[in-house]
């Protein structure tokens, strides 16, 4: 339907933007099209650069001689794994590539030998079978402290990041935006996690209090208790309003909220990972690197995200994953 994904610039970009398709022969830009951005997203504590576009009306008389380029998505890549970075830097003035291999996934990143040059940010990095596995962001380098030597990596966001982060706007949104290559394995967990939302009214804070509540329509509140487990259930806080103090008081307060269901969770202070399987904080234990492997791909670990011990009451264990 003409969706693109890319890196969001630091916030850079309008509401609309120019695309350009390149030359196959050339591979300089030649095809330019008008698009408008869908939704974007800046949040530097989560790690989060990237938007959504949609392409629509052609800009002058050259079209694409072709339909629109198509990727299906691979949640699953593995260590060691061969990926090609596809970006435009400008430094050649045309579409470049590079090839490496998947090293790790730290924290919705994919760490990668294929040189991403200054300027890629927003390309593409495929697999060998030509799907989408994340988007090149940025290169991060690292000089030892007595300046002896340094180390450069090259990190793609992972695109299973951009879904997490689409799906706030409810379940499965990103199903609107991205077609899976194993549509069947990324949704497997639906056979038991609820995807129930929180059912908020309205999302509040107080002029004299930062934090903000969920008011439900039977006139009670819940406590977001941290900002990443807000950010679980929703993008950002456009949607907040502020009220007074004596106002917010007249909703009694029930309990916090856990984080949004399918989120990996574990204690501060122990190493067990957990699935969220509910709005009310339903765990069930993952039993073993391979079950997690099995479900959510090797990639499992830099999904996890860790719940203060002081609000690990909050949610309630259950029967493990089998």
């Amino acid at each position: 339907d003409g969706h693109v994904a890319l890196d969001y610039l630091s916030g850079k970009l309008a509401s609309v933007c120019t695309v350009a398709f390149v030359n196959e022969q050339t591979f300089q830009p030649q095809y330019y099209y008008h698009a408008n951005i869908l939704r974007s997203v800046f949040n530097e504590k989560l790690g989060q650069d990237f938007a959504i576009l949609q392409i629509t009306t052609p800009v002058g008389q050259a079209l694409l001689p072709r339909p629109f380029p198509f990727l299906k998505t691979n949640e699953f890549i593995q260590r060691g794994d061969v990926v090609e970075v596809l970006g435009y830097s400008g430094q050649k003035d045309e579409l470049t590539s590079a090839t490496g291999v998947v090293q790790d996934f730290i924290g919705g990143y994919i760490d990668t030998t294929a040189e991403v040059a200054p300027g890629d940010s927003g390309g593409a990095a495929i697999d060998q079978n030509g799907n989408l596995v994340g988007v090149p962001t940025r290169i991060v380098t690292i000089t030892a402290a007595d300046g002896t030597h340094s180390t450069t990596t090259y990190e793609l966001v992972d695109v299973r990041a951009v879904m997490n982060w689409l799906d706030t706007e409810g379940p499965n949104v990103h199903d609107q935006y991205f077609t899976h290559q194993d549509y069947a394995r990324y949704h497997g967990t639906a056979s038991f996690i609820d995807q129930a939302d929180l059912g908020c009214e309205a999302l509040a804070r107080s002029l004299e209090v930062s934090s903000v509540f969920c008011l439900l329509p039977d006139g009670q509140r819940l406590a977001f208790p941290t900002d990443l487990t807000f950010f679980s259930w929703f993008p950002d806080f456009s949607g907040v309003i502020e009220i007074s103090a004596d106002s917010l008081a007249q909703y009694p307060l029930t309990r916090n909220t856990t984080f949004r269901p399918g989120t990996l969770v574990k204690l501060q202070t122990a190493p067990e990972v957990y699935v969220v399987t509910d709005s009310f904080g339903g765990l069930r234990h993952i039993p073993s690197e391979q079950k997690a492997i099995e479900i959510w791909g090797e990639n499992w670990a830099s999904l996890v995200r860790d719940v203060p011990d002081a609000f690990w009451t909050n949610y309630t264990i259950g029967s493990p994953l089998e």
